[in-house]
Order: C-alpha cells, then structure tokens, then sequence
C-alpha cells in the first residue's frame, strides 16, 4: 500500500520535473525531495526543504525555488487544501479533508494490515538481544532489552523483513564457571563444611535451591566425583536450570526467541579455529609474546586485539567472533545486536574483524541499551546479583505491576538513553499511568461502537464512511494523528528504535479524548454525521489496536 508521505513525495518529484520542463530548474539535477511532520500541526501536514538542499546545485535562492514548487502543487486543490513556502526555503503543505477522509477509508479496509508493507522483503536479518550469562534470574535490565528487541523485531516484521529472534547462551565462559563453584560451596556449608564461596561468586537464595536441585538429580554421578568434577557437573546443571527459567520468565513476558545458541557449541565444533583459520589466510592474524592477534587496527580499531592468549586459552573475542561469522554463514545478511552499557567498547573491534572477513560494515549493528534506574518513592533502588543490594527479578516487576505496564514503561524512551522506572506511576490503574491512558482509550472506543450497535446506528460501508463539508477541528486533528502511523512505522524501522510507537499511540489517545470530549459521536437524532463520526472511531481503534500489537501489549475492550 502507498501511504501519504509516499503520494506527497511523489507529488513533489512531479512539481520538479514540470519546473525543468518549464526552465525553472536546470534539468536533470539531482535531488530526493524528503518530507517530515512539522512539530508544530500548524505548520501543516509535511514539510520538505529539498529547495534548501539544492540550492548550491541549482545557484537558486531556496525561498524562489520553494514558492515555485508550492504554486505548482497548489493547483491540486483536490489532494491540498493548502501549500505555502516560508523562509529560508520550507514548503509546508496541508492535505485537502478528501484525502485525509480517503486515508480514513483505507485505514479501516486495511485493519490489521494498516501500517504494514513489503519493502523490506530483501532482507534477512538475525536480531540478538537479552543474552544474560545463565547465572542467575533475568533482572530488570534484561527486562529492558528484552522488551525493546521483540519490539523492534515486530516492528521490523510488519514492514516486510524476515526476522529471525537470537539469544546467546554465555555457557562456556568464567560466570559459569563461578556458577558452578558457588553452588559447590552453599552444597558443602549445608553440610557443615567450612567452604567459602569463591570470590566474584553469587551467593543469593537461588543458588542455594539450584544446588540442591542439582545434588538430588546427581546424586550417583556427584557421589562417585572429586571437588573438580562435582563442580563442573554442578555448572552444567545450574546453568541448563537458569535457561529454563530464563525461558518461562520471557514467555510470560511475552518474548519467545527461534533460536537458543550456546557458546559451548562453537568450542565442541572447533568454530572458533575456523575463524581465526579464516582471518589468517586473509592476513589478518599475527604472533607476538607467544599469543595469536588480530591486525584490527587495520581497520580503524585503537589497538590490535588478543585471539589467543598466551596461556593458550581463547579471549572471549575470538568466540565472538566465530560466533557472528557463523550468523553470516547460516545467511543472514543482516546482524542486529542489542547490548549492554559495559559493552560499548567492544563493538569497534567485532566490526573490524566483520570487515576483514568479507563483511560489510553496514551488515552489523549495536544498539547499546541503557542502565535501568528503578525508582520507588523518589529514591532509587538498589540492585545486585551478587553481595549486597535487592535482587529484583524481571518475575517480581511482572508480578508487581503487569506485563504490559512493564513493557510499555520499558518502551517509552530511546534504547540509548537511561532510564528512571518509577514504581510508583507504574502501579497506578488511572489514567496517569501511560499504558493505561492509551489502552483507556481503546476500551472506550470499544465502548461507543457497542452504543452505537444497540441504539440501531451501525457502522457505515467503507463507502458510505464521509464527513460533512465542514468537519470539526477536533476531528481533522485525529485524523492527522492516526494518518501519521505508517511514516512513523518506517522511521521506527529506520532507527531500529520502538520508542517512537509509543509516542504516537499517546497522540492519538489524546487527539481522540479530545474528540470524544467535543464531538458527540453517538447520536440517533443526526445519524449521517453519527455515522461519519463512528468511521473515525473505528479507524482510531484500527491504528490503537495495531500500534499496542507491535509493543506487545494487550488491547483491551473494557477496563
């Protein structure tokens, strides 16, 4: 489907080619006009300056250019209802009520569909996200992560991309090990031994239950091993105990992932070998104080890096990137990571070997997502896996507050900023509460239409569905809102960013609060604009219904 900023681009590309013809603009002069939603709805529907940006190119003062592109388009008096040009050079462009209208009418024929399109067939992407060492219950910053990447993945899936959801499994590295020895220690001091848990090691409750766990399920195999083997059969178990738990906890958050990778797997099929293999017949790997590096400096890296250290063990490096070479070879032409804060610093090195293996820079992206600072009272509270501080789980912030509270809260700002979760707003059931201000509003749209249906006014064809020839500005400002959905959808999608979605859901409720509060919609004593007016209603429930869908929140009939 063709939404509005497409027709408007398209418009606009026609009004340049009918300026060259005229000898206005040189011909064929390169330029690819852009519109955007000006912030302030006065401004109009769209603006474009692409008379500012070609300005050099065509030796023309942009605000000559603008005013006569605007008078071009102005003559489509049925697709504008105005197009003006302002200095320096804007063209601020209002779309005719037809068209807002027609755009209504397609809203409703498209329901679900609405939004979506295809462009993005091409592309196969592998997006990877959460990915917390199985040490422990997933904590409210792997909630964050998790709630942003099965949105992105939605996002990116309604615009036609084959999407496939990743976690990996850190089931090779020290943490696990650290898993392993701690569960060894709690096991030996409930048997009144005097064993310490190791430094770095976890020591909440949990520990203590997976060790018991495991000491029943192993119970021959334990009784048979030394200290070192008992420790090894304990990590093995613990960590196989907390990616199963791991797995419940996202489900009820409403995350399921196609794919659970384990690192261990690459060290059983000597995947790490080929890939060092493979950059060293590139010539990218050299020797020096008996360990292997990697020439990443070749690639714009401050410093070479460390495959092999010299005690002969591997750095956590080498495996990843055995691992994301193996992404590519399963054909993904895409990689699509979100990580932690800590790991900022990581991603130059990993694109550099990306690149010296054939790989273009563009094919891999990070997103940092950011610290959660959970608030209660105005304080923050404190955390920790390991020691001192609360565990807070991602199960308590579900129970506590609700699935989709937690991932609308977790939504409403960009991946790279922090983020101050307030408890406090989060648990309120009103229409302070955010997620519960746009869901309020779908159950009240839910609501009108069951009024509608009894007192006898249905609602009308997707042919009859027309305003008067004077429609309120209230309902000229809901359209605008719900008429903006698919540009954000694509800009969502661009940025690899959901915030924006919830934004544009918190407009629409207000556009349609606002709506409901001066429009009577439900009226058996004028049932043409009734009718015309429940048109928009449905519209609005369409766009409500399908953003909340893309969050992964509920879209309730009634509260």
């Amino acid at each position: 489907m063709k939404y509005l900023a497409a027709e408007v681009v398209q418009k606009i590309q026609n009004a340049i080619a009918q300026l060259e013809q005229e000898g206005f603009l040189p011909k064929g002069f390169i330029v690819t006009p852009e519109v955007e939603r000006p912030t302030n709805p006065d401004f109009g529907d769209f603006s474009c300056n692409y008379a500012m940006k070609c300005a050099q190119q065509i030796k023309k003062p942009p605000l000559a250019t603008a005013r006569a592109t605007a008078e071009v388009l102005a003559k489509d008096q049925d697709f504008f209802a105005s197009v003006t040009a302002i200095k320096p050079g804007f063209i601020n462009i209002k779309l005719s009520p037809r068209v807002l209208r027609e755009e209504c009418r397609k809203i409703r024929q498209s329901g679900e569909r609405y939004g979506t399109t295809d462009a993005g067939r091409s592309r196969r992407l592998l997006l990877e996200f959460v990915s917390a060492n199985p040490t422990g219950p997933l904590n409210i910053v792997s909630a964050r992560a998790a709630a942003v990447g099965d949105a992105v993945a939605n996002i990116l899936q309604s615009q036609g991309v084959e999407v496939s959801r990743e976690y990996y499994i850190n089931d090779a590295g020290r943490q696990a090990r650290l898993l392993g020895e701690s569960m060894y220690a709690r096991l030996e001091q409930q048997a009144g031994r005097d064993y310490p848990v190791p430094a770095g090691g976890y020591e909440k409750d949990y520990v203590q239950e997976v060790a018991v766990a495991s000491a029943n399920a192993l119970k021959n195999r334990l009784a048979k091993a030394v200290a070192e083997q008992a420790i090894d059969l304990h990590k093995h178990f613990g960590v196989e105990a907390m990616v199963e738990r791991h797995k419940i906890s996202l489900e009820k958050y409403g995350v399921v992932f196609d794919n659970w990778f384990s690192e261990l797997s690459l060290h059983a099929e000597k995947k790490i070998e080929a890939a060092v293999a493979d950059l060293r017949a590139r010539g990218f790997v050299f020797e020096r104080d008996n360990a292997v590096w990697f020439a990443s400096t070749r690639f714009g890296d401050d410093k070479d890096r460390v495959l092999k250290k010299a005690d002969g063990d591997w750095a956590y490096l080498a495996a990843d990137i055995a691992y994301h070479r193996d992404k590519f070879e399963r054909g993904f032409t895409e990689l699509v990571d979100l990580w932690g804060p800590d790991h900022h610093g990581y991603i130059a090195r990993l694109r550099a070997a990306l690149q010296a293996l054939g790989h273009a820079p563009e094919s891999f992206t990070v997103h940092i997502v950011q610290q959660v600072n959970l608030m209660e009272h105005g304080n923050p509270i404190s955390m920790s896996k390991r020691g001192e501080g609360r565990l807070l789980e991602m199960d308590d912030l579900l129970e506590d507050v609700g699935r989709d509270v937690t991932r609308f809260f977790f939504l409403m700002r960009a991946t790279s900023a922090h983020l101050d979760f307030d408890l406090d707003l989060a648990r309120k059931h009103s229409e302070d509460n955010p997620v519960y201000y746009v869901q309020y509003a779908y159950a009240r749209i839910c609501s009108i239409l069951k009024k509608a249906q009894a007192e006898g006014l249905a609602l009308p064809s997707l042919e009859q569905d027309a305003w008067g020839d004077q429609p309120e500005r209230e309902e000229l400002a809901l359209v605008r809102e719900l008429v903006a959905y698919p540009d954000m959808l694509e800009n969502c999608t661009r940025a690899l960013e959901p915030h924006g979605l919830t934004f544009a859901l918190r407009d629409v409720a207000t556009s349609f609060h606002r709506f409901y509060t001066i429009c009577r919609v439900v009226d058996p004593a004028e049932p043409e604009r009734s009718r015309a007016r429940l048109a928009l209603v449905d519209a609005a429930r369409v766009v409500i219904q399908n953003g909340l869908t893309l969050l992964g929140i509920q879209a309730p009939e009634s509260m």
